[in-house]
């Protein structure tokens, strides 16, 4: 009867999920999304607004991602426990990023884990917080947001968590004008390589490593954004190779140093050929005030 279709409790459909991927993003900033703010983004990939049909689905079939408490204190010997239960495909290369709370890039992660071998289904994982670039205020904001490995689709995301950092005044004298706390973020583009070094018979297939380590100077601490590390795609047989259209985007500190080095695909049909192809060492500081504007 009509009265029981009212009564009858109404279900989502599956194939209305919806999820932000690294590779989404991505290809909206190629169609010119990229200067979109936090509020146009979702709107942008089409995702529905929020209704009354929203709330007749159960917490039960709902993924999601939960901290062990949302106001965390630095230095008092907390334990911050991340714990998931996902109910789509998980794997065992699935991870977890640390955001700051207003950020919408996957690629801007300031600190990740990979949630380990176990298959399933649900877990958790102990995190420890470390006073750094990213908690130099007396309060900073963050969430924890789960990744699916292998689509790099967005699983789940944590409330706001508020991490207070009782020594944040001493820490800002202590980094002082020497070291700028502020992180900044940029994306490299088009990278190429020009002459690079061929063997006896063959082209090199080339490829980029790049990672970001702290400045020379032994006062400059480690921090844990240090270490971030992208690769290139290879280009197969030239001395010339091109990167068009590949985006890598890093986190760092002005007074770091951005590392380039190019090289060599292994093969095993010519073991002879050096993988090291070359090097470039660039600090942030002159990469960033090369920047037109």
């Amino acid at each position: 009867t009509t009265q029981q279709s009212r009564e009858a409790p109404r279900r989502r459909s599956p194939n209305l999920r919806h999820t932000l991927s690294p590779e989404n993003l991505r290809t909206l900033a190629d169609r010119g999304g990229a200067a979109a703010d936090t509020g146009s983004v979702s709107s942008s990939v089409g995702l529905t607004q929020a209704n009354s049909d929203t709330d007749l689905v159960s917490a039960q079939s709902r993924s999601s991602l939960t901290a062990s408490t949302l106001e965390y204190t630095l230095n008092r010997g907390q334990n911050l426990v991340i714990s998931w239960d996902i109910k789509e495909e998980v794997g065992a290369t699935d991870w977890i990023g640390l955001y700051h709370i207003d950020e919408t890039s996957p690629s801007n992660v300031w600190d990740c884990k990979n949630r380990g071998v176990n298959g399933t289904q649900k877990g958790q994982i102990v995190w420890r917080l470390e006073p750094g670039p990213y908690f130099m205020e007396a309060e900073t904001k963050i969430s924890f947001k789960y990744y699916h490995g292998a689509s790099g689709a967005l699983r789940a995301t944590t409330p706001c968590i508020t991490v207070k950092n009782p020594a944040a005044e001493g820490l800002a004298e202590q980094v002082g004008i020497e070291h700028p706390r502020k992180l900044i973020s940029f994306t490299l583009t088009d990278l190429r390589a020009t002459g690079l070094k061929k063997g006896m018979f063959f082209n090199p297939d080339p490829y980029l490593k790049m990672y970001i380590h702290p400045g020379k100077r032994s006062v400059f601490p480690v921090f844990s954004h240090h270490g971030q590390e992208r690769r290139s795609a290879i280009i197969a047989n030239t001395t010339n190779p091109i990167w068009h259209g590949e985006k890598y985007t890093f986190v760092a500190l002005m007074t770091d140093i951005l590392y380039i080095e190019v090289k060599d695909k292994f093969a095993k049909s010519r073991p002879i050929i050096k993988r090291f192809l070359g090097q470039l060492a660039i600090p942030v500081q002159r990469l960033i005030e090369k920047i037109p504007g």
